[in-house]
């Protein structure tokens, strides 16, 4: 009997990551790899991401149950109308995507026939570097979004695929997934190019940029990908201005603190800030959320995450504080 296809289209960070996850522990699947650079898809081979490359998109996908998805969102309707014909009956298929709701208009316009899900590892860790390693998304809130009319056994798939990446799945409505990541990862993106474009533009920055250090270092920090940022941030711009509000109505705040002839008041107001930022750092080490956030047990492994990753979990999601 064959073994189940599992096939990996965009082998960047998020992809070759979960090609490591995916190789963590056995399983009767194989894992087939494409990009469009194929520097990049045999450095993801030589790492043991994926089993093989395939640099025809149509044959990648020829066979796969599940195929996963990490391109920009730009590309995500060109890749489906590769592979929509391609695709097996009974296929997943899931999206990795910053923002939601877009990708998932995408999706199920271009697949009708076909499970579609949306997802977004959240990456929460405090510090450390950024490359694909096996371990990237564990104890990371892993977003799932989807239809209404999505059959559970692709959200199933996701589930498990989340959580051989050791992540904890964690459904979202999509459209309320945008207004939090606007404010979250996206608004703090904007106010690192307003910083630099503040000071680069400042008379002072010929000899400011000698001074400049970690602290402005990671403050401006935007995007490898100016252009891959400028999509997001357009694809969920009502969102992002609505949250840039939040931020000026702060700021305004904070302007008021610095004017007035009050220390203690200014003091004790970034104190607060830096309480919840400590008790916010400290939750993330711990990954201790509120319960009502823990997802529900599964009673029983359905087919299909038998059919890839057979019983891991033993018929349940696993809770990581039982690792502790």
């Amino acid at each position: 009997m064959a073994k189940s296809q599992i096939t990996i289209i965009g082998l960047g960070l998020g992809g070759t990551s979960l090609g490591l996850a995916l190789r963590q522990n056995e399983g009767d699947f194989e894992i087939v790899g494409h990009d469009k650079d194929p520097n990049i898809a045999n450095g993801a081979k030589r790492l043991g991401a994926i089993d093989r490359t395939e640099w025809n998109l149509h044959r990648a996908c020829v066979g796969a149950g599940l195929v996963i998805i990490d391109t920009p969102l730009a590309e995500l309707a060109e890749v489906l109308g590769h592979i929509a014909e391609d695709l097996s009956p009974g296929a997943v298929v899931v999206a990795l995507s910053e923002v939601m709701q877009p990708a998932l208009d995408i999706g199920m316009g271009a697949l009708t026939d076909r499970a579609f899900v949306v997802a977004h590892p959240i990456l929460n860790r405090v510090g450390g570097e950024m490359e694909a390693r096996a371990d990237l998304f564990a104890n990371s809130q892993f977003c799932i979004g989807a239809d209404v009319t999505t059959p559970p056994e692709g959200l199933e798939l996701v589930n498990s695929l989340a959580l051989r990446a050791e992540a904890t799945p964690f459904y979202i409505d999509p459209t309320e997934h945008d207004g939090i990541i606007s404010l979250l990862e996206q608004a703090p993106r904007l106010l690192g190019a307003t910083l630099m474009q503040a000071a680069s533009n400042s008379s002072g920055w010929r000899d400011g940029q000698k001074l400049a250090g970690r602290t402005f270092a990671n403050t401006t920090e935007t995007s490898d990908n100016p252009a891959v940022l400028a999509e997001s941030l357009f694809a969920n711009r009502e969102n992002l201005l609505r949250s840039l509000d939040q931020i000026e109505s702060a700021l305004g705040e904070w302007r008021t603190l610095l004017g007035a002839d009050d220390e203690k008041a200014l003091s004790a107001a970034l104190s607060q800030m830096s309480d919840k930022r400590l008790r916010w750092e400290q939750d993330v080490k711990l990954q201790r959320w509120d319960s009502a956030d823990e997802p529900v047990k599964e009673t029983q492994p359905g087919l299909l995450r038998q059919m890839f990753f057979g019983d891991l979990f033993g018929g349940r999601r696993r809770n990581p504080e039982e690792d502790k």
